[in-house]
């Protein structure tokens, strides 16, 4: 017997029942991905009220997607721009937890039924459920990529992962990044099942099916040589935890808290009860949200964004020949940035309103030049001319002469608009793309 929702229907989430197998469908038609937002939350804490109250019947659920190539992509980045304080980001690591803690505690099978991407707040969904199948197709990805954005999982991926997967495989996801395919995904036991798309919804709901008759197991294939046993040993764990550090410093020099913080979560969390863990990331979470680098990546993937839809982007565009350089804002993002360009063999003009930050982010980016330099045991003479690209002041002069210009002055609204004038009448015309609520500047071409 099957019946649908007869009551309003949520926009981005509905219900269906049939013979007991409750399905949710994630589909937000006004945005072209499925994103974590505070709408689609709210409609999903109605579903599981429903489940919790209306729907004794209900023996397992079964999570699919409406969207084509994607589950769920993440959290909804715009809702980060408003946090204005580490409580806020708190805050929202928090509703995360709430509403997976209910799913988990309905006291039934649930079901993820992945096909395409499960990234950031997407999979950590996924991990709330009991069961995990996927898709063989190519667009099926599965990864927690928050550290990109200065940020760690903040809806129980930094808990849930290690204590299904175990410490090293998911550390070896959280620090890098990096996007599993369904295939690889089983072989660490982060999914249990895969099938072709074509009979997703059916495997997933016998899956949900047999879980509730007790005729299948929900527990997780383990990685095949690595028994998470002698990983929690306390001379394994603390060998694990060293090595990722050593990694984390070598790679960021400490200048990146996002991973050491995510580290530091695991590495406290994964001995408590899972709720005490929580604490611990929600707390991490909110510190991270409202940092610098936090909130300078995040300004760089809206201007990411919005360079890839730029509607003055000719598809026969080509790029032109970058010589010299001017980056306004010495901190870590534009210190960064002018290492990499000096190291392609731009000369860059490092700029900062005070001659302390101007000396500071010169020594940064030098020092990143020497370092990666010498590990590739490049003459010294080549490392004095690398050095020597960079340069800093704490005037505009000479930003008539350079090809580029790159903002990455603080995440503050009121600055940036300030200092795109000062460029503006420092530099001649340049080009500006917006992005969000401020305009980002980009780049001026010559």
């Amino acid at each position: 017997m099957s019946k649908s929702d007869d009551r309003a229907t949520p926009q981005a989430v509905t219900l269906s029942i049939n013979d007991g197998i409750a399905t949710i469908r994630l589909n937000q038609t006004d945005r072209p991905v499925n994103v974590l937002s505070r709408d689609l939350v709210a409609e999903m804490e109605a579903v599981i009220s429903r489940l919790e109250s209306d729907e004794p019947d209900v023996r397992g659920v079964v999570i699919v997607s409406g969207k084509d190539g994607v589950w769920i992509a993440g959290a909804d980045i715009e809702e980060f721009t408003e946090i204005e304080s580490a409580a806020d980001g708190e805050r929202m690591s928090r509703a995360g937890h709430e509403l997976l803690a209910r799913l988990q505690n309905l006291g039934i099978p649930i079901v993820a039924a992945i096909d395409g991407v499960a990234l950031g707040g997407g999979l950590e969904l996924a991990l709330a459920c009991t069961y995990r199948i996927a898709t063989d197709d190519r667009k099926t990805k599965l990864g927690l990529p928050e550290v990109q954005l200065g940020i760690i999982p903040g809806a129980g991926g930094s808990q849930r992962l290690p204590r299904l997967v175990g410490i090293r495989a998911a550390l070896d996801l959280i620090l890098t990044s990096k996007q599993l395919d369904a295939r690889r995904a089983r072989k660490i036991g982060l999914v249990d099942e895969v099938v072709p798309s074509a009979v997703l919804l059916s495997a997933a709901s016998r899956a949900a099916a047999e879980l509730a008759a007790g005729t299948r197991s929900a527990k997780p294939m383990r990685p095949k040589g690595s028994p998470q046993w002698l990983e929690n040993l306390p001379v394994a764990k603390g060998f694990i935890f060293r090595k990722a550090r050593e990694g984390v410093m070598s790679k960021t020099r400490g200048l990146y808290p996002a991973p050491l913080r995510a580290l530091e979560v695991v590495e406290e969390g994964i001995d408590l009860p899972l709720r005490d863990a929580l604490e611990l990331e929600a707390r991490a979470f909110g510190e991270l949200s409202v940092t610098p680098e936090s909130r300078s990546l995040i300004h760089l993937f809206f201007a990411t964004t919005a360079a890839k839809s730029s509607p003055d982007l000719e598809e026969d565009a080509e790029s032109g020949e970058i010589d010299r350089l001017a980056v306004v804002g010495a901190g870590f993002m534009g210190a960064a940035i002018a290492a990499v360009s000096a190291e392609k063999g731009i000369r860059v003009r490092l700029k900062d309103v005070t001659p302390e930050a101007v000396a500071k982010g010169l020594g940064t980016a030098r020092a990143s030049l020497v370092k990666r330099a010498r590990k590739r045991k490049r003459p010294e003479h080549e490392i004095t001319q690398l050095t020597d690209r960079v340069e800093a002041t704490s005037e505009y002069t000479g930003f008539r002469s350079t090809d580029l210009v790159i903002e990455a002055v603080f995440e503050d609204v009121d600055l940036k608009h300030r200092v795109i004038k000062e460029i503006e009448a420092a530099s001649g015309d340049m080009t500006v793309l917006g992005s969000n609520t401020s305009t980002i500047p980009i780049a001026r071409l010559a």
